[in-house]
């Protein structure tokens, strides 16, 4: 179910009515219920897989919590979770690339491609992997069974994120959700923003200029090939932030506190602050559970920029199997190891913009552009030809005014949007005042939720559920 979508609406108002009902002693149980329901609304035959997978890793982690020699344990648990990851998501790519070698390989690849992709695979096997290791290192208690399944399945973040961390939703589940009217108002309008960024930015605004170009590399002139480029880099942008703010507003009218995932990526100044400001939650992981595993910047310069290469090599291979994600995540690790062998400072993403910033986040914004080519484009040759296209001339002439006016519009959008996000609801809620209670808060609502009727079947399914 698409979160824009007369189906959840449905399901939704359901979750929310027996939360209501119910006495607040069974809200895990409820919160179970909905998020496998969730789930298996998606494809039923699925969720097996996915209940197999945590019972195996749930009993893993009680081993090794009652072991004294838990490493053991950990290993076996990760070495499951990423083995049906890859079988599912990598194993038809592997056999191709090793057919040239291993001409046996062939007779694999249809029955590895037949493979049905479960959905948010690779966010769930990160947030179970990330929970064992935390269990083994005692940075968290075991928990029941019940919480640990609601914690990986919790449906607001289950299907494309935030990823998340024991630390983080553990102790918030143990608890309960904390209802309350500024929450809620702030859940609803979340929902709203993320709605809007999905269905009238993303799908609408952007998706027609991006798709042209894309589909068929090389055959348009520059112009035509710049104008996509652009869309697409604020295409993924509003789709999968937009997708985030609603995760987070869902979780928010629950009770519940999501981390938040993107802080304006585009207005980065280096590489080292665009991966503090785009998809956070896979940023950190990729940092706490490979980066600094493998030795971080403790073992000297040329094995700090060895590091960099491998996180950014397999963060681009997560995204997807293909040569072309690879080419993705490579480029990115070369844009930050040449930005230490330069030894520029590296700026915190809370650190104020200045307009003396200005050239450093048009130079960063244009690379990251470029460098989102091979992510877009089905295949490496054809990100060779997208890039052909952009040289290919036509820029005296030709330049479509209109999608030109529309990217203005989405940077425009973009500088403004944490004014949008955040001080716009504290107004709200100043003016709101002693209007605010059950019958105001029931009328958002279903107002957010006429909302998602109403856009239902109007956009795409999200970028990032194919991954």
């Amino acid at each position: 179910m698409l979160f824009n979508s007369f189906q959840f609406a449905l399901f939704f108002a359901v979750v929310m009515g027996a939360l209501v009902a119910l006495p607040r002693r069974l809200e895990g149980r409820v919160l179970v219920a909905a998020s496998l329901s969730f789930y298996a609304l998606w494809v039923p035959s699925l969720l097996p897989l996915l209940m197999g997978l945590l019972a195996g890793n749930y009993l893993l982690v009680r081993m090794m919590v009652k072991s004294g020699h838990p490493g053991r344990y950990v290993a076996v648990s990760v070495v499951l979770t990423l083995s049906v990851l890859s079988l599912y998501k990598y194993g038809a790519f592997a056999a191709e690339s090793l057919a040239p070698l291993v001409p046996s390989a062939h007779r694999a690849v249809p029955k590895l491609a037949a493979l049905v992709l479960p959905f948010g695979i690779s966010f769930y096997s990160f947030e179970i992997i990330s929970l064992s290791v935390d269990i083994r290192h005692g940075r968290l208690p075991c928990p029941s069974f019940g919480r640990y399944v609601l914690f990986v399945t919790f449906f607001p973040h289950l299907v494309a994120g935030p990823i998340m961390r024991g630390e983080e939703l553990l102790p918030q589940l143990e608890n309960g959700g904390r209802r309350t009217p500024e929450r809620t108002r702030r859940g609803l309008w979340l929902f709203a923003v993320g709605l809007l960024k999905k269905t009238l930015l993303s799908d609408f605004l952007l998706l027609p200029f991006v798709t042209p170009a894309f589909t068929t590399p090389g055959v348009l002139e520059g112009p035509a090939h710049l104008v996509a480029m652009y869309s697409f880099a604020f295409q993924i942008y509003f789709d999968f932030s937009g997708y985030s703010d609603m995760a987070r507003g869902i979780a928010c009218v629950l009770g519940y506190e999501l981390p938040t995932n993107f802080e304006e990526p585009y207005l980065s100044r280096d590489p080292s602050e665009f991966w503090q400001r785009w998809h956070i939650t896979l940023s950190r992981w990729l940092r706490d559970y490979l980066y600094v595993p493998l030795g971080g910047n403790r073992r000297g310069p040329a094995r700090t920029l060895a590091n960099l290469m491998i996180t950014m090599l397999l963060g681009g291979l997560w995204h997807g199997a293909g040569f072309n994600f690879i080419l993705w995540g490579g480029l990115h690790g070369l844009l930050l190891v040449g930005y230490r062998l330069l030894g520029r400072r590296t700026r915190e993403h809370a650190e104020p913009l200045r307009w003396a910033d200005l050239p450093r986040v048009l130079v960063m914004f244009h690379l990251v552009c470029l460098i989102w080519i091979p992510f877009r484009t089905a295949s490496f040759k054809d990100a060779i030809l997208f890039y052909r296209g952009l040289a290919s001339g036509g820029y005296l002439h030709g330049w479509p005014i209109l999608p030109l006016a529309i990217v203005c519009l989405c940077a425009a959008l973009h500088l403004l949007e944490r004014a949008i996000r955040e001080r716009l609801p504290l107004l709200h809620a100043k003016l709101a005042g002693a209007w605010w209670g059950p019958a105001f808060e029931g009328l958002m609502m279903g107002g957010a939720l006429t909302i998602a009727i109403l856009s239902s079947g109007a956009g795409v399914q999200f970028i990032y559920f194919q991954f």
